[in-house]
């Protein structure tokens, strides 16, 4: 029961952060609070995903992975930045969907054993998420210019 009161809490600040962007552009400092409560959620639901040790276990982990992120990317797009930093916003969660689509990829090299793919697709991953974390912390961002967990490496 205890821990039930700071989570509705954390909800209702993340409600009410959504609101406001329905209301209009948020300010810098709003944005940041907004996206950095958003990356942390995500996070947090990213800690529960298992190190894929063989073809299945990394199916369901690109599966979760995506969802993952992908909810992560609608609601970051839910989110209305200032006018003047649209662009930049939008380069970073373009670079947060390249990443994502990397992940079914890897997923069928992992079950054709195509290690040499496997590391490409992986690399290509990481230099996306790692592009999105520089926009992120460049912007003035925290959790969401942290590093990503790694891709899987082989699933084999």
């Amino acid at each position: 029961m205890q821990l039930r009161a700071p989570r509705i809490v954390v909800l209702a600040a993340l409600a009410s952060m959504t609101l406001q962007a329905c209301g209009g552009a948020l300010s810098k400092e709003e944005f940041i609070e907004a996206a950095d409560e958003l990356c942390e959620k995500a996070d947090e639901r990213s800690q529960d995903l298992e190190p894929p040790t063989n073809p299945q276990a990394l199916r369901v982990f690109v599966e979760r992975a995506e969802q993952i992120t992908t909810r992560l990317v609608e609601d970051l797009r839910e989110l209305e930045p200032p006018e003047g930093d649209r662009d930049t916003i939008e380069r970073m969660i373009d670079k947060i969907e390249e990443a994502i689509g990397y992940l079914p990829a890897i997923e069928r090299a992992a079950r054709l054993s195509d290690v040499a793919a496997i590391q490409q697709l992986g690399a290509r991953l990481q230099a996306a998420a790692a592009e999105a974390n520089e926009l992120a912390r460049n912007y003035g961002m925290e959790k969401c210019g942290r590093a990503a967990p790694a891709a899987p490496e082989g699933g084999g």
